[in-house]
């Protein structure tokens, strides 16, 4: 089964400069977890609600700060057309829950969660193995 069969289509992004409140209330207003970052047409980074929590919320951060004080620099995505067993062993090799879908210009066109892959796995076995391996 491909990425592009089990992803969430469409993808919301945020600018580097944009506000920690901006994109707190964008994840709010979508009810998503995660937005890649970008400057310009080009993207430099991921964030998580997780991420301005720990790193800005919990520091005292000030919420018009910019979303550069709590992003990850590391962008790990995968092409729509992959396997989705090929998503689940990158989720487990980089530890993380979320992959940027990209199409062949590299562009993104959407996301894939672990939760995605687990109601889209057969194998048992493997579902629970890769939610373990993720979140320990």
């Amino acid at each position: 089964m491909q990425v592009s069969e089990v992803m969430h289509k469409g993808v919301s992004t945020v600018q580097i400069n944009d506000s920690l409140k901006k994109v707190a209330a964008l994840m709010k207003r979508e009810d998503i977890g995660a937005v890649p970052v970008f400057k310009n047409e080009r993207a430099v980074g991921f964030v998580t609600d997780r991420d301005i929590v720990i790193s800005c919320v919990a520091e005292g951060q000030a919420p018009d700060g910019p979303i550069s004080q709590a992003m990850s620099r590391d962008i790990i995505s995968i092409n729509e057309s992959e396997d989705i067993l090929v998503a689940s062993k990158m989720m487990r090799e980089n530890q993380v829950s979320r992959l940027l879908v990209v199409d062949g210009g590299e562009r993104p066109v959407g996301m894939i969660s672990l939760h995605d892959l687990g109601e889209n796995l057969d194998d048992n076995d493997l579902k629970a193995s890769l939610i373990s391996d993720i979140k320990r």
